[in-house]
């Protein structure tokens, strides 16, 4: 009874969402959630790998828990779009009759799928995962799928097709209320031209991110974040890099900048060079291609900023 007619008020709303946005609650609830990933992740581990094995696709997987700063900053990212009470209203039900943040809150564990190639055996490698992670959310208890989306540039193939789409869109999964909800399926195109799809997974009661691109798309996931942290003001992370990395990285990121603060320069720079990036690495997948082709670099900009001198940030 109580469960079912629980009543929050817009007040008691706002000072929920006012105290779990402060960074120190954030990281309590991130830690509680980091550490429940934690203590599934071998199991996790092995639901990916089981995964893989029997699709049968040419492709290969990795796996980690989220850490602390990154999913309690996700937390914050998420309380702060909620702008109204009736938008939000279920999700903060959600989370006090639930097991607390975690049920609601991005991710706290990450799978990510690369495909090797985008036929195995003649058959669409990427569609053989998705297949099969159909499977488990159909038939398996600890595996229910809330959201699928498919991003892709204009007028490139996206990794997920229509009818994967469709399968999606007929899953339902159960709320943290046990109320019965249909899973989300969204195509979304986007003018960076990034390709990829992000699934939002539970699995043995862990939000679960499930990633897929091709080989190409993900390298290039990997080093395209130096650029997007130097849009967004922040210092790139360097601390994983070799120290020849490290060199190639500051005169990027230097040059970047420089770029940056000159919007018009910017603008062009986008629009003639990184936002084709994406669909020319998708394309060279498709031709199964091991070296890229990439678009024709625009004249008058730093050398420093050629996607195949960025791409030698890449994990080693």
């Amino acid at each position: 009874y109580f469960r079912s007619h629980f009543v929050i008020k817009p007040t008691m709303f706002d000072a929920f969402v006012n105290t779990m946005k402060k960074s120190h609650i954030a990281k309590q609830s991130a830690k509680k959630a980091v550490a429940h990933a934690q203590q599934n992740a071998a199991k996790l581990e092995q639901t990916a790998q089981d995964i893989l094995t029997k699709s049968g696709a040419d492709a290969k997987v990795s796996c980690r828990v989220k850490s602390v700063d990154s999913t309690a900053s996700k937390q914050i990212r998420y309380l702060k779009d909620f702008d109204t009470y009736e938008n939000k209203r279920n999700d903060v039900l959600n989370i006090i009759l639930g097991s607390g943040m975690r049920e609601i809150i991005g991710d706290s564990y990450g799978m990510r799928f690369i495909y090797n190639a985008e036929k195995t055996k003649g058959k669409d490698t990427a569609k053989l995962i998705y297949d099969t992670m159909l499977d488990y959310a159909k038939n398996k208890k600890d595996f229910s799928v809330s959201v699928i989306e498919n991003y892709f540039g204009n007028g490139i193939k996206p990794y997920a097709d229509n009818s994967v789409m469709q399968n999606f869109a007929k899953l339902t999964y159960k709320n943290p209320r046990g109320q019965i909800c249909h899973t989300t399926s969204v195509n979304a195109p986007k003018k960076s031209g990034y390709t990829r799809t992000n699934t939002s997974a539970n699995i043995f009661g862990v939000n679960t991110e499930i990633q897929g691109g091709g080989k190409l798309t993900t390298l290039w996931g990997d080093v395209e974040h130096f650029l997007y942290d130097v849009r967004m003001g922040k210092s790139p992370d360097l601390s994983k890099l070799t120290d020849e990395q490290k060199i190639i990285a500051k005169s990027i990121i230097n040059d970047y900048k420089a770029l940056t603060a000159n919007n018009k320069q910017h603008e062009v720079f986008n629009k003639e060079y990184l936002s084709k990036i994406w669909g020319s690495l998708r394309k060279s997948e498709i031709k199964g291609l091991d070296t890229p082709e990439l678009p024709a670099f625009p004249q008058g900009f730093p050398d420093t900023l050629r996607a195949e001198n960025i791409m030698k940030l890449a994990h080693v």
